[in-house]
């Protein structure tokens, strides 16, 4: 066994340590380990009260992994607000020159760096730890305590560990606050995960305890008595036993032994018997909290012989001593011990301590022993902390700026600066997304004098738990005040960021655009600040006026994608998702897969989790539908790192297009009815709405159930009525209520109601989609079909013949694509058969040659032509619904359906699939895994089974096999 942690013997069981009883829990450990030796990646949580042997268990489980790389980290309480401490703790010690292939990793602080880019390099890291053939254990004790940003990392981790010999084995609390939901929802998200409780020993258990410990034989009558009175606690057992002599605790006769029936009294009472030396070096230990060289406990003890005041702890089972470190460190035994010791020392004596420990430790831990060393109000102090709370703020370490405004806020004299300081603290929370601290101050956050900030941050709260017109009230009155006052501006930029999250999400652009607007004229924001706002801005005007008109507000992005810097990544993604809504696939392509691709090389986009999600829309649109079902996935594991749901819906409407495409049923419903809990969840906003309408309305396309399309598309549309009806009868025509994603919405809206018999709504919703067109990308095609079909529903088969063919290309005449009325319409130029999205050209082809037969026109030869274009479009997709229905046409034609041109691919997975066309492609192994966020033992794993599958050897054959003719 190799160890790579956060000490090289961190695994390692000290030889004072007993360990006894565990077979259960051991055997169900020692499986997943099994497991992970034959090839299966496995998370292992290990949860219990404290004090109950947890980490103990989890020693004797790495004790045994001879063949394994082993990273070890343990939360710390004092660095649950360190971006990163417990990631930096697995990678410390892994060899430097292995770590500076992975930049991101070996980087000093990672904040700002988003969760994903993180847990990317590290599973690069993983991939490369297993080219020696053995496994690798990721050990995380205490894992309550862990910071936020590595839970996120290991989270997304544990996801994306596919085919690897990876061990991840967590220790936590029962029923922890600050981990307890986080670790249940990653435990329920992975099909490989065991969950092992421990507690207390049983009787048999705590007799071989006894014995071991006394090195006599004890009674069957005091192991029933000492069961009875412990619990079964190991820690307690060893306390009652350390304390209580072996003749009292042998004479029956004693009703009690002289110790209190309490874990935290033992401790003490084992405390009082020690030499004052020894007492003083405990009592440092406590009030420093982890594990510092014996040297330096003393001297923050005034002890002068150390190792003589160390003996007699060791004893006690008060201490570790890691003898064999070059500087001899020392520990407690458990944090129980700890906070018995600490309880117990008297104010004066921890103030000594605390000043005394603040010139032993970093400067970064000298603040909390700085704090804790105050007896009153220490103005000096308070301002201290507020400047270095500032700076790192600035550093984007928001919890830590948090944590030292609130000391700050406790230190203050003066009730205004007290309570600035406190408010100000819960904004560097909130800003965190990671809310819970904050809100837990929630009754003193009230208990402040009314004013700007204030109603800023009970806005920001209200609006995290859901009081979405409350918090828009608030944070409405919090922005509009700090506008008008020069010394509040990062209040104004807070408010109004926070505002415009509740008015965009409602599809109120207009309004989204004036607050980003106003927001943005503050001025002196940085250049990432200020990119994000323009991108707020230019998405309420799209919301508002549609994507046509805000590409103007992007317009200072340079035109090549791969120009743009990292501060524009924002408004980047921004205007590929513009394209998009346009239907220009080659534009937004480019502008995500910049986006996504920065986003791997840790730039920290804050829009990443939108860009992800609809690329795999636009990888899907154009026809490349592995790599959507990629995209997706990879999106899906995005939102699950970051544990919120606002943004998620993109991501879930994602991943139904190609299930649904596909006639994967049952993978498509389950993300549909995930939109719809997102909407319950979030109280039905009309962002979330539109997806799950397009979601439904895709899903009853895929199925040709035209019916189940209006239904799903019901809660987009409203009645149009009275002046507002062109024509002035309103019959049953509707209109689209949003504006994202219009024109796809307004095609699926046309396709049913033509297929539901609604003729007169569906021309009046056609000609709004050709209104709404701008004669570029892909859409010229859907909109021909759409056309053609409400012609034949109309009783117009010739006029439709003419739609199909013109857009086909049967015609040459400059012009690109029907209106309403079968009328060619005059395009840009912008828009050429390279846009043409496969899916909706072979449906296009399919109503044509259908179309063909029905009416006999042309030749039987021209229709079959038809036919067998659109077949082989459809089976290039793996489009199973559509093809379906297309061999079924032909079978009515008498027609025997083309071979499918790629029946071996089918016998591949879709992450098969994924790793099977990059590498095609020409990329790496590496490159392969960095881009699907895998590592690269997957990735040959994957290789393995796809040579076998396709009865090939190499790599140089993949792309052959893999290759379809074009019809």
């Amino acid at each position: 066994m190799s160890v790579a942690g956060s000490a090289s013997d961190a695994s390692a069981t000290d030889e004072r340590e007993v360990f006894v009883g565990r077979r259960s829990e051991s055997e169900r450990l020692a499986a997943c380990v099994d497991k992970v030796r034959g090839g299966e990646a496995w998370l292992a949580v290990v949860e219990g009260e404290a004090g109950i042997g947890k980490s103990a268990l989890i020693r004797r489980v790495v004790s045994s992994l001879e063949d394994f790389t082993v990273l070890w980290a343990v939360g710390d309480p004092s660095e649950t607000d360190l971006p990163g401490g417990v990631l930096s703790q697995l990678v410390r010690r892994v060899d430097r020159d292995l770590a500076a292939r992975f930049p991101l990793l070996a980087r000093p602080d990672a904040a700002g760096v988003s969760p994903h880019a993180l847990g990317g390099q590290l599973l690069l890291l993983l991939g490369a730890l297993q080219e020696s053939g053995g496994g690798v254990a990721v050990v995380v004790d205490d894992a309550h305590w862990a910071d936020p940003l590595s839970s996120q990392v290991l989270g997304f981790v544990v996801r994306r560990l596919w085919a690897d010999r990876v061990l991840v084995l967590m220790a936590t609390r029962t029923n922890s606050e600050q981990s307890g939901q986080a670790l249940e929802r990653l435990v329920r998200s992975v099909d490989r995960a065991a969950r092992v409780e421990v507690g207390g020993l049983g009787q048999d258990e705590v007799d071989q305890l006894a014995r071991r410990l006394l090195a006599v034989r004890v009674t069957p009558e005091l192991v029933t008595r000492l069961h009875g009175y412990t619990k079964g606690h190991p820690l307690y057992v060893r306390t009652v036993l350390a304390e209580v002599p072996l003749q009292v605790l042998g004479d029956e006769s004693a009703r009690r032994w002289p110790v209190h029936q309490s874990l935290r009294a033992g401790i003490g009472a084992a405390l009082g018997r020690l030499p004052a030396d020894s007492v003083a070096l405990v009592e440092a230990l406590a009030v420093l909290d982890g594990r510092f060289p014996l040297v330096g406990v003393a001297r923050v003890a005034g002890v002068d012989d150390a190792v003589r005041a160390l003996e007699p702890a060791l004893a006690a089972g008060l201490v570790r001593w890691w003898p064999t470190d070059s500087v001899g460190p020392v520990a407690l035994v458990h944090g129980l011990q700890r906070d018995a010791v600490y309880a117990g020392i008297g104010p004066e004596r921890r103030r000594a301590l605390h000043t005394a420990a603040a010139e032993v430790v970093g400067s970064g831990a000298a603040w909390a022993h700085r704090v804790a060393a105050a007896t009153s109000d220490d103005p000096v102090l308070a301002a201290d902390l507020e400047r270095s709370a500032n700076a790192e703020a600035l550093a984007g370490r928001n919890a830590l700026a948090a944590t030292r405004l609130l000391w700050a806020s406790s230190l203050s004299e003066d009730r205004l600066e007290r309570e600035r300081r406190l408010l100000t603290a819960c904004a560097q929370w909130l800003l965190t997304l990671q809310p819970w601290a904050a809100v837990r101050l929630r009754a003193q956050v009230e208990e402040c004098a009314e004013g700007t900030l204030r109603s800023c941050v009970l806005g920001v709260m209200d609006l995290l738990e859901g009081r979405l017109a409350v918090a828009e009230a608030r944070l409405t009155e919090a922005w509009q005040e700090a506008l008008a006052d020069p010394d509040a501006s990062w209040v104004a930029l807070l408010a109004g960021t926070f505002l415009t999250v509740i008015t965009i999400r409602q599809c109120r652009g207009a309004r989204t655009a004036d607050i980003a607007g106003k927001t943005l004229a503050i001025g002196d924001l940085d250049a990432g600040t200020s990119d994000f706002i323009r991108a707020v801005l230019a998405t309420g005007r799209m919301w508002d006026q549609g994507p046509g008109a805000a590409l103007l507000d992007v317009a200072h992005l340079p035109v090549e994608a791969a120009e743009a810097s990292n501060d524009q990544l924002a408004t980047l993604a921004t205007r590929g998702v513009m394209h998009l809504f346009l239907g220009r696939l080659a534009a937004a392509r480019a502008d995500l897969v910049t986006v996504a691709h920065r986003d791997r090389l840790g730039a920290g986009s804050k829009l990443s989790h939108l860009s992800s999600s609809l690329l795999a829309v636009v990888e899907y649109l154009a026809g490349d539908w592995n790599a959507s079902e990629s995209a997706a996935d990879r999106a899906l594991a995005i939102a699950a790192a970051h544990d919120h749901v606002l943004g998620d819906a993109a991501t879930w409407f994602a991943a139904v297009c190609v299930q649904a495409g596909r006639g994967h049923w049952e993978a498509a419903q389950e993300s549909v009815e995930a939109l719809e809990r997102i909407n319950r969840m979030l109280g039905d906003p009309p962002a979330e709405r539109v997806y799950a309408g397009l979601a439904g309305a895709v899903l009853a396309q895929a199925r040709g159930d035209h019916a189940a399309m209006v239904r799903s598309l019901a809660p987009l549309v409203e009645p149009v009525t009275g002046a507002e009806d062109r024509d002035g009868d309103e019959g049953d025509r509707v209109r689209l209520r949003f504006k994202p994603l219009w024109l796809w919405q307004q095609s699926l809206l046309v396709e049913a109601l033509t297929g539901t018999g609604r003729l007169a709504a569906a021309a009046w919703a056609l000609d709004d989609f050709w209104r709404g067109y701008d004669g570029g990308g892909y859409l010229r095609v859907v909109g021909a079909r759409l056309g053609g079909q409400l012609a034949e529903a109309q009783g117009r088969p010739r006029e439709a013949l003419a739609i199909y063919a013109q857009a086909l290309g049967e015609k040459e005449d400059g012009t690109d694509g029907p209106d309403a009325a079968g009328s060619p319409v005059e395009t840009d130029g912008v828009g050429d058969a390279g846009e043409d999205a496969p899916l909706f050209r072979a449906m296009l082809e399919h109503g044509y040659g259908r179309l063909l037969v029905a009416t006999r026109t042309g030749s039987r030869r021209e229709a079959a032509r038809w036919f067998k274009s659109a077949h082989d479009r459809f089976d290039a997709l793996r489009a199973e619904p559509f093809l379906q229905r297309c061999e079924t046409d032909l079978a009515a034609m008498g027609l025997t359906a083309p071979a499918h041109a790629r029946q071996h691919v089918l016998a591949l997975t879709e992450r098969e699939l994924s790793v099977a066309h990059l590498i095609a492609g020409g990329k790496t192994n590496q490159e392969a895994a960095t881009e699907l966020y895998v590592t690269q033992k997957t990735v040959e794993y994957h290789l393995s089974n796809i040579y076998a599958k396709l009865g090939i050897t190499s790599r140089r054959h993949l792309a052959q096999a893999l290759r379809t003719p074009q019809p």
